[in-house]
């Protein structure tokens, strides 16, 4: 959630900046509601105050007096009663449209309507050249009997796949890969080096978390807010959804907590299936395991001091690309545009992989990466802080995907493809 206090100060930057995001609530209008809230909140206030005041009045009060006092304090009861159902009133009237407003963009984040207009910053990695045509990975893979999707459609519906054989042993052996990296700080500190960043090299905590998360903690990661209900899993009798990112149960890590300035940043990386509709995307990637309802992911997620966000951010994209290098697989790099980032970043990249099987062995890039920077926004609804001692201010958080694995082994496949239907990948994951 945005500061209103900030958007107050600066509302000509702030309309800007949602404009670019495409959001149409008007700041005049939503200034106009909070300045009603907060006479509703002085007038509950007072009426409050003279309702205390009129209790001990008619508690000292005399015979003769008494009546009159409490004719008085009845008056004073409707009047509250009245007030305060205003004040409800107009505080949904505020909370709904604050919920309605993303995150304010970096003012260096590239302006534009949808992913064409995402700026790609670099390509990566040298793309294989092969003596036949590049096969698609779910031929490949449904050739070798490690992906089935016609069994699983029948235990499950469409978008869900069995793993089987060594697909499965890859998949564990990319977890173990990327744990090795991350909770090394001798690693970590390389990477911080080659990019150029004065962040702490303090390793990562691994973390399995909850897949499941309340109703009230979802809402507040800004993951229920318009238009991303129908994305997400709901049990009614539990009141509870299944997460679609480990990024959904770690940022609530420290609900309603005040850490430590010296103990930022802290930094976890989180192992989760995740679930996810994919509303919006029906009739696309309706075959194999590039676009499914159930999927693992390894996330990195961070607190961190406000002034060392952008830093930590750019360090977890670092990260990443050290990891797709380690792995030898092509990719570019793209700064995502204001009309195409997540409602609570206000920067985002994303990497994209090489995949020389698809469109017919032409090849084509496709997402397997983001991260991003949601500032202070999921912060201020989580109420997390950090103190110094002396005062205390709301944390930036950053979360990027480490690897989501079916994406990843897509990817593995089609790079690491032999000539005859066979797979020959990377060293670095064989032990």
């Amino acid at each position: 959630m945005l500061d209103i206090k900030k958007i107050r100060l600066e509302p000509d930057r702030y309309a800007d900046g949602l404009k670019n995001r495409g959001c149409t609530v008007a700041i005049p209008k939503l200034l106009k509601i909070d300045d009603e809230r907060k006479l509703l909140i002085a007038k509950v206030d007072d009426l409050r105050a003279a309702m205390n005041k009129s209790a001990r009045e008619i508690s000292a009060a005399n015979a003769s007096e008494k009546q009159a006092k409490i004719l008085t304090a009845q008056k004073l009861k409707e009047s509250l009663k009245s007030s305060e159902k205003a004040l409800e009133l107009a505080s949904e009237e505020f909370t709904a449209i604050m919920y309605k407003l993303p995150n304010l963009p970096f003012g260096d984040v590239p302006v534009g309507k949808n992913e064409a207009d995402n700026k790609v910053l670099r390509n990566v990695g040298q793309k294989k050249t092969f003596s036949y045509k590049p096969k698609d990975y779910f031929e490949i893979a449904t050739n070798l009997d490690l992906i089935d999707t016609d069994r699983a459609a029948r235990v499950s519906g469409t978008r869900f796949g069995y793993l089987k054989g060594q697909l499965v042993m890859a998949q564990f052996a990319l977890i173990q890969f990327t744990l090795s990296r991350l909770t090394n700080e001798a690693w970590l500190s390389k990477v911080i080096k080659k990019a150029k960043l004065s962040v702490p090299s303090q390793a990562f905590v691994p973390v399995l978390p909850p897949d499941m998360i309340r109703m009230e903690v979802f809402r507040a990661m800004g993951k229920l807010d318009p238009g991303q209900e129908e994305e997400r899993y709901h049990l009614p009798k539990d009141n509870l959804y299944l997460i679609g990112s480990a990024e959904h149960t770690l940022g609530p890590y420290f609900l309603n907590e005040t850490l430590k300035a010296e103990q930022l940043p802290v930094r976890f990386i989180g192992y989760s299936t995740n679930f996810r509709r994919e509303a919006g995307s029906y009739g696309k990637d309706t075959k194999g395991i590039l676009r499914v309802h159930q999927f693992d992911k390894l996330e990195m997620f961070s607190f961190s001091r406000p002034d060392l966000s952008r830093e930590e951010h750019r360090f977890f994209l670092a990260i990443q690309e050290t990891l797709m290098q380690e792995l030898k697989l092509p990719y570019r790099v793209v700064h995502v545009c204001t009309g195409d980032m997540v409602s609570t970043d206000a920067e985002q990249f994303d990497i994209e992989s090489w995949l020389p099987g698809q469109n017919n062995g032409t090849g084509e890039y496709r997402e397997t990466h983001s991260t991003s920077n949601s500032t202070d926004f999921q912060a201020r609804r989580l109420n997390t802080k950090y103190s110094d001692g002396k005062h205390s201010e709301l944390v930036h958080t950053i979360n990027g995907t480490a690897f989501a694995m079916g994406r990843t082994l897509v990817a593995l496949i089609e790079n690491y493809q032999t000539e005859k239907g066979g797979l020959a990948l990377p060293k670095i994951l064989m032990k």
